[in-house]
This record gives C-alpha cells, structure tokens and sequence, in this order.
C-alpha cells in the first residue's frame, strides 16, 4: 500500500511546472526476491501535467529525480546563454518550448534510485537486500499506480537507467508504449564487471571512516576515469612533471590527477560506500531477455564507450521482440555522451517523440 504525500493527495488542479514529492510504501511490495518487510519512501519528480503522455527520464546510477530541475530553479524556457545552476537539472538543457522534454507536449516524471529495503525471510525475519534494475521497474510501476497514471508510458533511460528502462519494458509490457535506451544494454561486459569487482575489493580494504571515505573515493575515481575517452583526458589537461627533489607535481590542478580526486571527493562527501556498493551489485545482476520485449525501441549507442559495448546495443536492438531503431551517437565523451551532447540528443529525441519528420538517415539509424 501507497500512501502519497499531501502536496499530491490535496492538488485541486493537475501541476504546472514542477512538483516534487514522495509516497511511503509501508510493506509487502512483492520484489523479484520477496515481499518488503519495512516501509520506504519512493521520492519521485513531475514536470508538467499528468493528463499529458507521460515520459519517465531516467539517469546513470548517480543521478537524481531532478531532470529538469528543482521547484524553485525550475524554468520552462531557460535562456540559451543562461549558465546553469546545480538546480537546473541533469537534463535541463532539452527542457522547454521546441525542445525535446517540452513540458507544453508531455509530463516528464521521475524518481529516486532505491539502494536497498529490508525483505520478509521464509523464516519471518527481516533481510538487507540490495534491488536490481528489475526491482527499480518495479518501484516505478508502484509510482506510476500511486500517481494515477493508468496510461501506456514512454521511458527514456540513460546507463542504470537504460537497464532500469529495459527491465520495465519487459515485465511490463502492457504500460509500455515506447522504450529509448541510451548507452545500456541487456547484460553487463566482462571489463564493467571487472572494474566493479576491483572496486568492491578497494572497499574491504578499508577499517576506520577516514580510511572508507577514501577508499570511496577512489572507486569513484576509476568509475570516472571509464566514464570518458582518452581524447577528453588528452585536451583537457596537461602531461604531469614532477619537481625535484621533493617529488611534487607541478601544476597539479592542470592534470587528470586533480581532476579525478576533485569528483572522488565530491562523491565520497554525499553517500556512503553501502549505497554505492549496493547499486554496483544492481548492475551486476541485470539481465533481460531481449525476446520478451514487445514495445517499439529506440537504442542510441556511442561508439568509443568503454563501460557498455557498441556492438552488444547493436545486437539487443536486433533481437528485441518489438520494432527497434538503432541510432550510432558519435562523441569524445564516450559514456558521459549523454550528460554532454545536449544539441545532438535534443535533436534525435525529437524525432523518435515524433516532434520532428527529419529524416532518421541523419542520425545513421539501421
């Protein structure tokens, strides 16, 4: 059961710009593994009405419910040369009229990634567990039916969200119209694998708090460091050089050895390693057949990502159930294209939305 907060419960009137809110689920949600033993809030985002095709946007494994922004920040039609706060939204750039995420066309909605809830055991004991993509579909539909929203859907979702995205369209297909998914596939590579298992590793190394704010810090670090492409790195900063004899780097903000303690640090200061270890073990359960989804699908792929193989999408989009359109991205960025290429997805989104009759040989869709 779902109770919803007052700002929803009390509306006379559907919202208009931005609402942000939450509903506690106060027990026996049936996940993949078992039924919830404890409540939990599910803190979710709306943009526009909900009497309006309803999009859901979802981001990586760190990002929030604020895509295009927070209630008090939040602009309809932000100036082009307008600098963008922290409050803008991971995605604010493709909000507004003409633009992709137009709240005037949809109703964008959102939520907060669950780490992990408290299961009931066979035995009638409470259990830690971490939820999987599958279960993150699952806390959506649970929002969507909280919210009133009975309608089929379109979801956009990007890396965690991709899979989250792709988990949805398969165990649901009835609410699904339509499925974009932007750098996920339909299983993990062995190098991600990998690279969350030497994180993990960094983890148990670690005693004391200063010692795990560190070692957080440091998973992060190698995160980001696959996150983009040696091109990136080679323009962005300069070779290090080292003083003598005390052995320090000069210029040591101009190299990638600042760049990458900066976002380890910033992400050790607002989590916690349960949290982050508990989404890394989400990625590494997800798996979805591709047969079982029915929905059209449109999967957007960059080429020089080294986290999610170009290929593996060019196969998912092959083998999906439903009609699929695969679209090749091309970027510096590599995984963080989506984060960074906002003229390049404004324009392909509007299309597969069908706010655009460009051609989609454009966009070198096969």
């Amino acid at each position: 059961m779902a109770i919803a907060t007052t700002e929803i419960q009390n509306s006379s009137h559907l919202p208009s710009e931005a609402v942000h809110g939450s509903i506690v689920v106060k027990d026996n949600l049936g996940l993949s593994l078992g039924n919830t033993s404890e409540p939990f809030d599910i803190e979710y985002s709306i943009y526009g009405h909900l009497a309006r095709p309803v999009i859901v946007v979802l981001g990586g494994i760190t990002a929030d419910r604020y895509v295009l922004g927070t209630k008090e920040h939040y602009v309809e039609k932000p100036a082009s040369n307008e600098k963008k706060s922290q409050y803008s939204g991971w995605w604010g750039q493709l909000a507004g009229a003409n633009n992709a995420l137009s709240t005037d066309e949809h109703c964008i909605v959102s939520f907060n990634y669950i780490s992990r809830v408290n299961l009931k055991s066979s035995a009638g004991n409470s259990l830690e567990y971490n939820l999987t993509p599958l279960d993150q579909a699952i806390v959506l539909k649970h929002l969507l039916d909280a919210l009133g929203v009975s309608k089929r859907i379109k979801i956009i979702g990007s890396s965690y969200g991709g899979m989250v995205g792709l988990s949805f369209a398969e165990q649901f297909n009835d609410s699904t119209e339509q499925l974009t998914c932007i750098s996920a596939s339909d299983r993990s590579t062995h190098t991600a694998r990998a690279i969350r298992a030497i994180q993990k590793g960094i983890f148990e190394l670690a005693d004391n708090s200063l010692q795990k704010h560190q070692a957080l810090s440091l998973a992060r670090q190698l995160s980001v460091l696959f996150y983009r492409t040696d091109d990136v790195f080679d323009t962005q900063f300069i070779d290090p050089a080292i003083q003598s004899p005390l052995g320090k780097v000069i210029n040591f903000d101009q190299t990638i050895y600042s760049y990458l303690n900066h976002q380890g640090q910033k992400f050790a200061n607002k989590t916690s390693i349960g949290n982050y270890e508990a989404l890394l073990d989400s990625i590494d359960a997800h798996s979805v057949n591709p047969e079982n989804i029915q929905c059209a699908c449109n999967f957007i792929a960059v080429p020089n990502d080294r986290l999610v193989s170009y290929e593996s999408m060019r196969r998912l989009a092959q083998n999906v159930k439903g009609k699929s359109e695969f679209y090749r991205l091309e970027s510096i960025y590599g995984h963080d294209a989506f984060l960074k290429e906002f003229e390049q997805l404004n324009k392909l989104l509007k299309k597969i939305l069908g706010e655009s009759d460009e051609s989609s040989t454009s966009y070198a869709s096969c």
